[in-house]
């Protein structure tokens, strides 16, 4: 008895309603609120529909998810609840395209290199390992939750990665245009983007000085391409008040690599560094008291304008540090290797390639044919490696390593081609199910919980400080807990501006990976509450009090509080662990 598969476009059409009802569930559940890069391009998303262009070219944080969110959040209800189930629709179609471009380099892939098998692209097996290549990428590594262009960025990579093998396929100018424009894009989106457009180029001038018969349409991407990045280069160096290619990188490389103080309220220092221009303001000598009231208008200023407060900072090379933050990055790798199935089936579909030496050389052979994918695929990864690694970074290397390990099935005279096959298909059926289960576990959780993001502390104290009488735009100061300082979604949601603050100094290295090396010459958290109401002189706290009334500040935030009587004028707000104090009446 043989065993009848439905037609291909059913199977693809399950793939699509699997795909969607997995992706809507985590983009609904996976977030009860907004973490600190999320609410820096959120203001940025702000600065679009107001059309403020300074904030809008804002030299760290790009402008090109926030202009989504800002479309999107324009057809919903005008509140905090709308915005937010505006972003999760918005960041749900990301994901829908993201799938539609990994089907696009799939078919793309088959055309080019094996144009006589192109209807195996509508066969069970191909279909579903793609599904379960894509859940490992785009709900395990990345998530649809995530109010960042990380998405984004993975479907600009896959759709170039594709359009750049229809390109080499076809040789003819519409290609070679939507290939300039998706580059061109890219990097409106993240800095990252900006070295790998620099990739795809350089692998369609090798492929044009290897090949010939590629220059006209490699112009025609060049210039696309390059009308884009001028005009976005452009518009962050007025922005920066000096030519810049964008402050990520130029950031990043320092914190990751040569260990820059960071993220936020850097004075200057270590002397390597030199010191900031405008750094943010001490309110209080010898006291971790800072204003920075102007002149920006966002959430929290130190973190949303990052590039601001670090110009004049100094940066160099460190051929030790570079190896330490190498180091670092091995570090990360094993983590996420230990924490996403859908990355360690990547490593063993590669394994299992090296078992049996025609797998072997099917495998090598493959992957020579197809170094114009792998080039861009590999530096790229690269890019990060050299700096700083993430399980967010990687989805899109993934699922093109994903592709290339399947490749040499397409030998019908490979040897043990069926056992091949169906062993393939067990490592990244079980990955996919692994991630699923590890990774969004909690979602879904969550969703049979039918729980509600209402419920987190943050939108609780939102609401605390809303019914307190303080309004969308007014000043707040906060007095820190031990959560890291960019964690403030209560300040997004009620609409607060944050103009100063008790905490919150820099450190020199991320915690975790302070912890990996057992470092302890800097403590991690400390709880400034703490600090603020047991330590301090009530001369002291006086000094900051003062200092964050004349900042401009309307109301102090207390985010806990220890055992103790905080003084008149203090009072708890109702359901959260904070306490606030007005400076005179909040109307």
């Amino acid at each position: 008895m043989t065993i009848k598969w439905p037609p291909g476009n059913a199977h693809l059409v399950l793939s699509w309603i699997v795909i969607g009802a997995l992706g809507i569930v985590e983009g609904i559940y996976g977030r009860t609120q907004y973490y600190g890069d999320w609410i820096s391009y959120l203001n940025v998303s702000w600065a679009v529909t107001h059309i403020d262009w300074r904030e809008i070219f804002n030299p760290f944080w790009n402008p090109g998810y926030p202009a989504v969110v800002a479309a999107a959040r324009a057809l919903a209800a005008p509140t905090p609840e709308g915005e937010w189930h505006a972003i999760t629709v918005a960041n749900w179609l990301i994901y829908l395209v993201a799938y539609a471009s990994w089907r696009g380099l799939i078919r793309n892939a088959f055309a080019l290199y094996w144009p006589g098998s192109l209807a195996l692209t509508q066969h069970p097996f191909t279909i579903w390992i793609g599904v379960c290549v894509f859940l490992g990428a785009c709900l395990g590594l990345d998530t649809v939750s995530a109010v960042c262009p990380d998405m984004l960025v993975t479907t600009g990579f896959i759709l170039g990665s594709g359009l750049l093998l229809a390109l080499i396929r076809r040789k003819d100018v519409l290609s070679a245009t939507l290939l300039g424009l998706v580059l061109g894009v890219g990097v409106w989106v993240k800095g990252v983007f900006t070295p790998f457009a620099c990739l795809f180029l350089l692998t369609l001038f090798i492929y044009c000085c290897a090949r010939g018969r590629l220059w006209r349409p490699f112009g025609v991407v060049a210039g696309v391409f390059g009308i884009f990045f001028a005009t976005y280069v452009a518009g962050i160096s007025w922005s920066y008040g000096e030519f810049t290619l964008g402050a990520s990188g130029a950031l990043n490389v320092p914190w990751h690599v040569n260990e820059l103080p960071h993220l936020t309220n850097w004075q200057g220092g270590p002397a390597q560094f030199g010191r900031p221009i405008h750094p943010t303001s001490q309110l209080v000598a010898g006291l971790p008291a800072f204003g920075f009231g102007t002149p920006f208008h966002t959430t929290y200023p130190p973190y949303n304008d990052v590039a601001y407060w670090y110009k004049g900072f100094r940066s160099f090379f460190s051929l030790r540090l570079e190896l330490i933050a190498m180091g670092r990055s091995l570090w990360s790798l094993q983590q996420i290797l230990r924490q996403h199935p859908g990355v360690v089936a990547v490593a063993a579909a590669f394994l299992l390639c090296l078992a049996k030496r025609p797998w072997r050389t099917a495998l090598i052979k493959t992957m020579v044919q197809m170094w114009p994918l792998l080039l861009p695929t590999i530096a790229g990864f690269g890019t990060y490696f050299l700096v700083h690694v993430e399980d967010r970074y990687l989805s899109a290397f993934m699922m093109v390593l994903a592709l290339v390990s399947c490749a040499p099935l397409m030998d019908v005279k490979l040897p043990s081609r069926r056992q091949l096959t169906t062993a393939l298909v067990i490592i990244y059926g079980a990955g996919a199910l692994g991630e699923l289960v590890l990774s969004d576990a909690p979602s879904f959780n969550a969703a049979f919980r039918r729980a509600d993001y209402h419920d987190d502390p943050g939108w609780q104290l939102a609401n605390a400080l809303t019914a307190s009488g303080l309004q969308p735009g007014d000043a707040v100061a906060v007095i820190r807990d031990s959560a890291p300082a960019v964690r403030v979604s209560w300040a997004y949601v009620s609409r607060l501006r944050i103009v100063a603050e008790f905490g919150a100094l820099p450190y020199r290295i991320e915690p975790e990976d302070r912890n990996r090396f057992d470092r302890k010459d800097e403590p991690l958290w400390p709880d400034y509450s703490e600090i603020f109401w047991t330590q301090l002189t009530p001369q002291q706290r006086e000094q900051v009090m003062t200092a964050f009334s004349q900042s401009g500040a309307r109301a102090v935030v207390s985010l806990s509080m220890p055992k103790i009587a905080p003084g008149p004028g203090w009072v708890p707000l109702k359901g959260t662990t904070a306490w606030l104090y007005t400076f005179g009446d909040v109307t």
